[in-house]
């Protein structure tokens, strides 16, 4: 392997190139930004042996990991691509993947170009989880198109597990489901949230209080609309799906309102019991006794999002001595 090589968007794939050359010293890493406010990070990683200006350097590269935004995929795509006479890997880290592998098998004529879809998952705690990197003992989806040949396929395994990340295969439809409903509706909630205190005649008062929890709520809405409008569009029945999920709990929650009694309180109590078992690793089933086949190890797929050190020890204490209902909200009345 002659060139490793990254065009960046965001901290993440950025994270993800310092921590691939810091467990391979020998690998000549070079990279290209798509994020002016990445620039200084990147100069200051110190880890790159070149940072160029123009993607058609990309055509003598062999392995090229690409983070970009789903609206510009194909076109910085097709800059690597064309006039590209070397055999050459792509791992495409953007979201809506079907869309992805269905362009790549239908527009890529080139036998010398193998294409990978991907997705690592990463823990924005690994601090407080006491493990290396955000990525140690997480899990690298891959969604290989139908030309990868086999040279690179063990490349990209030898360069994931000397991160300990776990290779792991996924079907690009069961991505795309999974990431509607975990990325796509939360933040198309926040941008309701959002729009509709700001049209509300009190905002100017309301927005004082607007703090923390609002905040937290609302920070999807900061997602660029048109990609977040470009990954709908390519994943429109899952996303469609997964709202109208939504649209019904949010009924359920409004027919609660109405009875003004236990049933809301029933509510809340299975919604704080609901977010307990993901924090705690308990996926699956209500009673936490039987993960679901379908969803990966939840250890492996948080993804970091433990919100303090106090649930990280709950989980400790939970794995120790074996108990399921550390997640069963206490009843005060």
């Amino acid at each position: 392997m002659s060139v490793l090589s990254f065009i960046l968007s965001s901290n993440e794939s950025l994270e993800l190139a310092i921590e691939i050359k810091n467990k391979n010293k020998n690998l000549d890493i070079q990279c290209f930004s798509l994020e002016q406010k990445l620039d200084k990070q990147i100069k200051e990683s110190n880890v790159f042996n070149k940072i160029h200006k123009n993607l058609k350097d990309f055509h003598s590269h062999e392995i090229v990991f690409v983070d970009s935004l789903v609206k510009f995929r194909e076109g910085i795509l097709n800059q690597i691509i064309d006039n590209s006479t070397k055999d050459k890997l792509i791992v495409d880290l953007s979201p809506a993947k079907n869309d992805a592998i269905n362009w790549a098998n239908s527009s890529i004529n080139n036998e010398k170009i193998n294409y990978v879809s991907a997705y690592p998952i990463i823990n924005l705690n690994y601090k407080l989880s006491k493990v290396d990197s955000m990525f140690t003992e997480q899990q690298f989806l891959l969604m290989p198109s139908k030309n990868v040949n086999e040279r690179f396929f063990n490349i990209l395994i030898q360069i994931i597990e000397s991160i300990e990340m776990e290779p792991y295969f996924m079907e690009p439809v069961e991505f795309d489901s999974y990431y509607g409903a975990t990325n796509v509706i939360p933040k198309l909630i926040s941008y309701s949230i959002i729009k509709y205190a700001e049209e509300s005649s009190s905002w100017g008062e309301m927005s004082k209080l607007a703090k923390n929890e609002f905040n937290y709520s609302t920070i999807g809405s900061l997602t660029d609309p048109e990609e977040l409008f470009e990954i709908i569009k390519r994943t429109n029945d899952l996303s469609t799906h997964w709202f109208n999920q939504i649209n019904k709990e949010i009924s359920n929650l409004s027919n609660s309102f109405e009875n003004k009694g236990q049933l809301l309180l029933d509510y809340l109590i299975k919604g704080w019991e609901s977010r307990m078992r993901w924090e705690l690793g308990v996926t699956g089933n209500n009673d936490g006794s039987a993960p679901s086949s379908n969803i990966l190890s939840s250890g492996q797929t948080m993804a970091g999002f433990l919100v303090s050190e106090g649930l990280i020890q709950k989980r400790i204490d939970m794995e120790k001595s074996k108990s399921k209902d550390l997640w069963k909200y206490k009843r005060t009345k």
